[in-house]
């Protein structure tokens, strides 16, 4: 036990020294993007030629870019399914000759879940993109270079075998299951705190163990959900945790197998001092509530941008004066950006990672939709994300409508703006997703109300057709004025948010918008039902806009009237 305070020392040299490399091949990449990019075709076409895929498209005479877009179509996933059931029947060669190593299972918020295959090259690839993020926080925050372990709330539960015995679930969870017994070096929490199956006992015990840290460098996590999750915990259970921590013992309402409560509890000592630390902290309230608990904490991070930012507002009094810091832009598909500046979520194209295409915005809804290169960008306007990866994915729509903003030398700089799947448009309106939560944000602001969460249900049984949004507000707010009036508040800032929808709803193609209240958990109860489906636990997402029928049923049931 005495060696081990070295050990994640030399860990935490190892990987800077190892970011430092990375970013500054990033950055010589990133000066000819567009030559880097075509390699990058040309390797996968030429790594993968004899796959079955391979094969049947013929890889081995495709020379250029543009025979590779004559050859194949862009694609959604649903021409990949057959080749994705027959890896997950154990074949291997099929669309990568890479082995495939697990099936990512992605959250399936907007549509039915997707499997994908996920390979060593791939992990890589997703941790080399983490550390060039961390190098570059590392470059701003000189707290960051301070050798100190992190608090991650990941979990590491593959719930599934598919009938081939491959593992499958979350990239996140299989991302923190193959990084083994290097995860209890760099972070925290012991490896049972990645394994438990309930979101709010991993998070107790990621609290438990982070606590007793006085040192703490880094709090990170999938998404900004994620950490409003924690920090809501910490208040209701602080005093729990200051009890656990001040006798070294673990609750006994804590849903642990008989061999993780023993290894658990072998780990814990009585730590009064820091107990009675923490509860001081606590007592202070929420502002600055993680700086004191955490003096070195030098960032966090997490996912923040779009429809993250309604939580990283939440967020912002217990973070003052502490960095949130945008994390690396990854899909269970691939990995697509870096940020390269801090508390920005603004992503650098990840040349290299993959072969990029785009397709235009006012041209995704065409049959046949043509593309562009990251050098035929045009700044300011928007486009879909077009993937080809050595994972065996090819031309394959994303989903993700990105803003391009700038460059970073020749590689396209971009915003997240909305999954195409969350788009509003039944009458062709084409309402963002970024349009519909401003508006919302709008018409709550007339009674001085904040949003906690919100979905939308696109109502079709009703004639005209209209849609109704379900908001969650902040710390239990009531409105003063009749249920009607933030309706008609939300009415007009959805004109004012997106003018083709006036124009829709004076041609009376569509209903007035309606805005309905729900109970307090009302999508803390979503994300379960999501979970109890198969999502993980820390990387579920709430849908903006809600088609499935139980989740429908669910907003409606919990509606406040009144």
């Amino acid at each position: 036990m005495a060696s081990l305070p070295w050990i994640p020392r030399l860990f935490s040299y190892v990987m800077r020294a190892a970011g430092r490399r990375g970013k500054q091949r990033f950055i010589e990449q990133t000066r000819h993007a567009a030559r880097v990019n075509a390699d990058t075709l040309r390797a996968i076409l030429q790594h993968n030629q004899d796959t079955d895929f391979g094969r049947r498209h013929g890889f081995a005479s495709l020379r250029t870019v543009e025979d590779f877009q004559r050859a194949l179509p862009v694609s959604t996933y649903e021409p990949f399914r057959p080749y994705m059931e027959r890896i997950a029947r154990g074949e291997q060669n099929v669309l990568t000759a890479d082995r495939v190593e697990y099936l990512g299972i992605t959250s399936g918020t907007t549509g039915q879940r997707k499997l994908l295959p996920v390979t060593r090259p791939h992990l890589e690839n997703m941790r080399r993109t983490m550390m060039i993020g961390r190098t570059v926080v590392a470059e701003k925050v000189p707290a960051a270079h301070r050798p100190a372990r992190g608090m991650i709330l990941m979990n590491a539960v593959l719930r599934e075998r598919s009938e081939g015995g491959l593992l499958m679930g979350a990239l996140t969870a299989i991302s923190t299951h193959s990084m083994g017994r290097a995860a209890s070096f760099a972070f925290t929490s012991p490896p049972e705190a990645f394994r438990l199956r309930k979101h709010a006992d991993a998070l107790y015990l990621h609290l438990l163990f982070g606590l007793r840290e006085r040192e703490l460098g880094t709090l990170m996590a999938p998404f900004a959900s994620g950490l409003l999750d924690l920090v809501h915990l910490l208040e209701r259970r602080g005093a729990d945790l200051v009890d656990d921590i001040a006798r070294g013992v673990l609750r006994p309402e804590l849903d642990l197998e008989p061999e993780q409560r023993h290894r658990l509890q072998s780990l814990l000592r009585p730590d009064p001092e820091r107990a009675r630390e923490v509860s001081q902290m606590l007592a202070q309230g929420p502002h600055g509530l993680l700086r004191r608990l955490w003096p070195g904490l030098a960032y966090v991070s997490s996912i923040t941008g779009a429809g993250f930012s309604l939580y990283t507002r939440q967020l912002t009094p217990y973070l003052e004066g502490v960095p949130l810091n945008a994390a690396s832009y990854v899909s269970t598909e691939g990995v697509l950006g870096v940020p390269l500046e801090l508390e920005q979520a603004v992503y650098c194209l990840m040349v290299g990672a993959a072969f990029f295409e785009f397709i235009p915005e006012r041209e995704l809804d065409a049959e046949s939709p043509p593309t562009l290169l990251p050098e035929q960008l045009v700044e300011g306007e928007a486009y879909e994300l077009v993937l080809t990866t050595q994972a065996g994915l090819y031309r394959y729509r994303l989903g993700d409508v990105v803003r391009i903003v700038g460059r970073y030398h020749q590689a396209p700089l971009m915003e997240f703006l909305y999954r195409r799947g969350a788009l509003l448009n039944l009458m062709g309106e084409k309402t963002s997703e970024h349009a519909a939560r401003l508006a919302l944000e709008q018409a709550l602001a007339t009674e001085g109300l904040l949003p906690a969460d919100y979905s939308v249900v696109e109502e079709t049984e009703t004639l005209p057709g209209r849609y109704a949004l379900f908001v969650e507000l902040q710390e239990g707010a009531r409105p003063q004025g009749a249920p009607e009036q933030l309706s008609r508040a939300l009415e007009e800032a959805l004109c004012r948010t997106n003018p083709f929808y006036e124009v829709i709803r004076r041609s009376e193609r569509l209903g007035p918008a309606q805005l309905h209240r729900v109970e307090s958990g009302t999508f803390q109860a979503l994300r379960d039902v999501l979970v109890q489906r198969g999502a993980s636990p820390t990387q579920v997402k709430v849908p903006r806009v809600v088609r499935d029928a139980e989740l429908q049923g669910l907003l409606r049931q919990r509606r406040v009237t009144g």
